[in-house]
């Protein structure tokens, strides 16, 4: 796992490895990305995606947990390394059926008040992203002590996290995810690279899991 945040899965349950072929590796347009895709704790599928581009001048790494069994918000980590400049996004969004208590993450938020925000345009998916999300701009070991502290506060939130029913769920996760496909930044980039259709089958059944 190299150092990334997948290991702070790895240390709060158990990852099975899902086969994501032919999704592996795949590249375009300068950027080669690399995918591993798993089942988490028989109630999530967490996926890590890495993206470089431009001779390694620009690298993404990318990782997201679609709870499926609990009811727990969507969760999306990126980031950025472009130039020089460092940005992470720690992303909750709501695909619950009932509220959940985010205060400790929360309070990961405010302890990080003072890092830079990330300038960011309007998208359709504001109107879902939670209180606890963040995106900084700044020094890579803060913003990486950042997102340890966040992604481990939402880990500790699975042990009380209501039982949910997958159907009920993944009704709930589909309004994001399809919602992704049709109007994302990241879906029309993918889909240029291998073509809507495969796009498609990676966003729904490697990325998210929702089918």
């Amino acid at each position: 796992m190299n150092g990334s945040k997948l290991e702070l899965f790895a240390k709060n349950g158990v990852l099975v490895p899902r086969d994501v072929s032919p999704f592996q590796t795949f590249s375009g347009k300068g950027m080669t990305f690399q995918l591993q895709s798993y089942d988490w704790n028989g109630c999530a599928c967490v996926s890590h995606l890495t993206m470089r581009a431009f001779l390694g001048l620009m690298k993404m790494d990318t990782l997201i947990c679609t709870p499926y069994a609990k009811d727990m918000p969507l969760l999306s980590y990126d980031f950025i390394s472009a130039m020089g400049r460092r940005t992470l996004m720690v992303e909750s969004y709501d695909t619950l059926t009932e509220p959940v208590d985010l205060s400790t993450m929360l309070e990961v938020k405010e302890k990080y008040r003072n890092l830079k925000d990330k300038a960011t345009k309007p998208a359709w998916y504001d109107s879902l992203k939670l209180p606890p999300t963040v995106g900084k701009v700044g020094d890579r070991t803060r913003l990486s002590a950042l997102a340890t502290e966040m992604i481990t506060a939402y880990l500790d939130l699975f042990v009380s996290a209501r039982d949910i029913d997958r159907t009920i769920k993944t009704a709930r996760t589909n309004t994001y995810v399809e919602g992704l496909i049709n109007d994302g930044p990241t879906f029309r980039v993918v889909s240029k690279m291998i073509g809507t259709e495969s796009a498609q089958t990676l966003f729904r059944h490697f990325l998210f899991g929702t089918k």
